[in-house]
């Protein structure tokens, strides 16, 4: 591999993060300069996790064939490259304090899917892959939510995933593709309004709200979740994802949505069931801020062996 061929594959890479990067810190600039406050912070994550992503989840599938939402293998490494992460997990949480352990293992395996990990895979390979994103993020994130509430001992927190919103929109487009219902033009011109908004307002909200404080409280807890977060995991899904035949646009997707930083979902548990929301709270902020290094170098390196 001659050194203009890793150098344009870097830039590629670079050009699918870049922007990614930049709207976080816009985020980050607008909130300092008060243009926008925790309130409107709130509200517009609300709107993008209630209205705008599971419209555009529900006609990224209800448009399309089901065969071209569901496949088993890219489901089948998320599932069990998901457990095996955990296992790993748990073993390694021996060395963080007990009272740690579930939120450490916690920040290791739930990424932010339905933000980052869409936005990359959107970014490096279209719109068209989003169906076959939004049915693998469904599977996932109902692991991820049943071994949250294993590991925080959340008596009757499986309740709230049958209200969730995105898979609420993914299982109802799943439904409306195998029933061929007929979506009408007037709607499917509404969502893709409401689709072009939804990744930047969300990337700008993930922005505004990234702060990093205390990180010497845990240090190693925090090293290590964001190790196991943004190296190990990708490095497991993508082996396993191999493993089992993925090629091209699909291994690329298992490793965006396997290096997507932990997900915000995990400080509102972790805070709610556990006395250190804190914690979570800071793995959040290291592996959003590192992640875009791991996703351009972990791209690029795809790009370079011939897989993405």
């Amino acid at each position: 591999m001659s050194a203009s061929a890793l150098l344009a594959d870097l830039a590629f890479a670079f050009g699918v993060t870049g922007p990614i990067l930049l709207l976080l810190a816009l985020g980050a600039v607008v909130r300092r300069v008060g243009l926008i406050d925790q309130e409107f912070v709130r509200q517009a994550n609300a709107l993008v996790y209630n209205v705008a992503l599971p419209v555009m989840l529900y006609f990224a599938i209800a448009t399309r064939p089901i065969s071209a939402s569901f496949d088993l293998s890219l489901s089948a490494t998320g599932v069990i490259g998901t457990l095996v992460i955990i296992g790993l997990a748990l073993v390694v949480g021996r060395l963080v304090p007990q009272d740690q352990r579930g939120v450490f293992v916690q920040g290791s395996y739930r990424g932010n899917l339905a933000i980052l990990g869409i936005a990359l895979a959107l970014a490096t390979y279209g719109t068209d892959i989003l169906p076959l994103v939004a049915v693998y993020i469904a599977v996932v994130t109902t692991v991820y939510n049943v071994i949250a509430v294993w590991l925080l001992d959340s008596s009757g927190a499986l309740r709230p995933l049958l209200r969730n919103p995105i898979l609420i929109g993914i299982v109802a487009g799943t439904v409306a593709s195998l029933l061929k219902l007929p979506a009408p033009d007037v709607l499917i011109n509404t969502s893709g309004y409401l689709s072009a908004m939804t990744l930047p307002v969300a990337l700008l909200c993930i922005g505004a709200t990234l702060e990093i404080k205390s990180l010497t409280q845990h240090k190693r807890s925090l090293a290590l979740a964001a190790t196991f977060k943004l190296i190990i995991s990708p490095l497991v899904l993508v082996g396993l994802g191999l493993l089992f035949g993925l090629r091209d646009e699909r291994i690329g997707v298992v490793f965006f949505l396997a290096a997507a930083p932990t997900a915000t979902a995990s400080y509102v548990v972790a805070s709610r069931l556990t006395r250190h929301g804190q914690l979570a709270a800071e793995i959040i902020a290291v592996t959003t801020a590192l992640g875009v290094l791991t996703f351009t170098a972990g791209l690029a390196l795809l790009r370079t062996i011939g897989y993405a």
